[in-house]
């Protein structure tokens, strides 16, 4: 929700900024929930900076569209190169917040790992700690002693003992 608004009015200042009017507020909670709920799709799991990135960049691509359809650029501005300066305005934008998303995100599921393990070791000691000693059914083998094979008899494979016999040549 944070990372939504900052993007959202970061978006909007850099757009009024670089020549656009100013951003209406209606039009900036539309952003900022489009934002949100493009979000809320992709935190299924961790992504990595590629995909932090394209999402950021796909972000303010629908932002810029947004908000120049709501605010259009005044006349003045289209003749002295204004699109490439409000798609700079935009791209560096996306970059920044891109980076700074891509590192709470991995703030964020580190925490959560490392919180997963805290609760899940807790469970495990106490799941072992009400377990009994109950006497095995069948007594264990000791590791010195060789398994005993319950499976196909396999003594048609052994001849005997001693040197294996000499195949001629030929």
């Amino acid at each position: 929700m944070v990372f939504a608004v900052v993007c959202v009015v970061v978006s909007a200042g850099g757009h009024a900024f670089a020549g656009g009017r100013a951003v209406p507020l209606a039009v900036m909670a539309v952003g900022a929930a489009g934002v949100l709920a493009m979000a809320y799709l992709l935190s299924d799991r961790e992504r990595g900076p590629e995909g932090v990135l394209s999402a950021t960049i796909i972000a303010q691509v629908i932002l810029h569209q947004l908000f120049a359809w709501s605010a259009p650029v005044p006349t003045v501005y289209t003749e002295h190169g204004h699109h490439l300066g409000m798609v700079m305005v935009h791209v560096v934008v996306a970059v920044l917040t891109g980076w700074w998303l891509y590192r709470g995100e991995r703030a964020v599921w580190l925490m959560l790992r490392l919180w997963a393990v805290g609760p899940l070791s807790a469970l495990r000691r106490l799941l072992k700690a009400g377990e009994c000693d109950l006497p095995a059914v069948r007594p264990a083998i000791p590791a010195a002693e060789p398994e005993i094979h319950l499976g196909r008899r396999i003594t048609g494979a052994i001849h005997r003992r001693g040197p294996p016999v000499a195949l001629a040549a030929g």
